[in-house]
């Protein structure tokens, strides 16, 4: 798992991608539970993991909750 830096991010507390199996972990800020989506662009992880977004919650919305499995852990 590969950390995208949320660290000044206002609704992401902690993302972590997976550019191998196309899976993002999401654990957004005032929440404690976890969220894991499936069948994301293996090549929007890199660059994220790579180069910061400049909003990461745009690139969540972008690239996790358009036509993908959500599972909450």
């Amino acid at each position: 798992m590969l950390t995208i830096n949320s660290k000044f991010s206002d609704c992401a507390r902690t993302v972590y991608g997976n550019p191998f199996t196309g899976s993002v972990k999401v654990r957004f800020r005032g929440g404690s539970k976890q969220y894991r989506f499936t069948g994301v662009s293996r090549r929007a992880i890199l660059s994220a993991a790579i180069i910061a977004p400049a909003s990461v919650g745009q690139w969540i919305n972008r690239h996790c909750l358009q036509n993908h499995q959500t599972v909450t852990l």
